[in-house]
């Protein structure tokens, strides 16, 4: 059977209204970062409410992801969709609705919707009578909004992937920009603590050189000289060029009592290609010559450090993604990059799984009017059903 003889049986099996359904249904259910369990049991029901086989894998008590394989007749390759269940806090997010063409609520775009078009996507094609001839598998993870997540389900993903108890060839993250995500640079938050030996003492007493406030300038000006020198080189053609930062800087109780210490946190993203090995040496350098420079102790620490990754355009998932987008848009999405890091530098990286996202869009995540359009969901549910097909090969 050619994927052409079944694309009308698919695409007549992915019902609009039931996604919009479905998508509101899901916002409604709460599920904070660490208060996943409601979200994720609502996610397991979906998929067994299609005729798959879904079960929870606990991460921790109340705190499970969601398995499901969609087992190959065998021959062709496996392919893994993953999203994360948890949403950052509801806050003062507009409530639940549905407006028109758009689901409203927290976690309609990040990632309810995804989920949902991509469970739409399984249960059209089996709907539909279509056999794979790989195993697809359909997950969703807990853990995944930073800083109250610490990666504690796409880690147990990982620790599966790897030790073989679920095998994936690639896999295709259900997020973001509506095109083929195919790259993103490599991040770190960097925190630099500069302390004199003197302790807290009066200004008086010391000259303005030995100030940590006055190499603390000496530092910021280092790292002025980093960004222009990464504004120099050529950036990745597709997530951009390599970014050092400032977010927080801090120091000092009292105006006349010496500041210290002194500290300085910020965002660090690096090219594919390069490494954090790299990043933590160039900040040890400066580091270390300006301790000897100033007689001050300066101390550096990383946290939340991820590799930047890379799926080649030839990959066979970003063809396939490729050829599903040209059949059911009529043209093929641009294959783009991204400086943000997500679940995909872990994947990619820890996992050994080449890596691409797709996803109904990338506006209004994390923002009070969080929404998601129903036709962009049709649309990635038909590009999720066909990519499987053409990735895993149908008997």
């Amino acid at each position: 059977m050619s994927i052409a003889d079944v694309v009308p049986s698919i695409l007549a099996h992915i019902d609009a209204e039931a996604i919009a359904r479905d998508t509101l249904e899901f916002v409604k259910v709460k599920s904070e970062t660490g208060q996943e369990g409601e979200g994720s049991l609502f996610f397991a029901d979906l998929l067994r409410r299609e005729g798959l086989d879904a079960w929870l894998d606990e991460v921790e008590p109340n705190r499970a992801n969601v398995n499901c394989r969609i087992p190959g007749d065998g021959g062709g390759a496996a392919l893994l969709m993953n999203g994360h269940t948890d949403t950052i806090p509801i806050g003062n997010s507009a409530p639940p609705l549905r407006d028109g063409d758009w689901i409203v609520g927290r976690g309609a775009e990040d990632m309810k919707g995804g989920l949902v078009a991509m469970v739409h996507a399984a249960a059209a094609l089996r709907k539909s009578g279509v056999r794979l001839k790989g195993d697809l598998w359909l997950t969703g993870v807990i853990g995944h909004e930073t800083p109250a997540g610490k990666k504690e389900g796409p880690r147990r993903l990982i620790t599966q992937l790897r030790a073989g108890a679920i095998r994936a060839d690639a896999i295709l993250i259900v997020e973001g920009p509506c095109a083929i995500w195919a790259a993103s640079l490599g991040s770190t938050i960097y925190k630099v603590t500069i302390h004199s030996p003197r302790g807290p003492i009066h200004t008086i007493k010391v000259p303005f050189a030995a100030n940590p406030a006055c190499w603390a300038g000496r530092l910021l000006h280092e790292l002025a000289e980093l960004e222009q020198n990464f504004a120099a080189v050529p950036p990745h053609p597709l997530c951009g060029r390599e970014q050092v930062n400032v977010g927080i800087l801090r120091g000092g109780d009292y105006m006349n009592r010496l500041p210290t210490p002194i500290e300085i946190v910020g965002t660090w993203r690096w090219q594919p290609g390069k490494t954090h090995a790299n990043v933590a040496a160039q900040l040890k350098e400066i580091c270390d010559r300006l301790s000897q420079e100033s007689g001050l102790e300066f101390r550096f620490a990383f946290e939340a450090a991820r590799e930047p990754f890379d799926t080649p355009a030839d990959h066979p998932l970003v063809r396939a993604l490729a050829r599903a987008g040209q059949r059911i848009s009529g043209s093929a999405p641009s294959v783009i990059g991204m400086g943000l890091v997500g679940d995909g530098n872990l994947y990619a990286n820890e996992a050994g799984a080449p890596t691409v996202y797709y996803g109904p869009a990338h506006e209004t995540a994390h923002s009070e009017q969080e929404r998601v359009s129903i036709s962009q969901l049709v649309h990635c549910a038909g590009v999720y059903a066909f990519t499987a097909l053409e990735f895993c090969g149908s008997c």
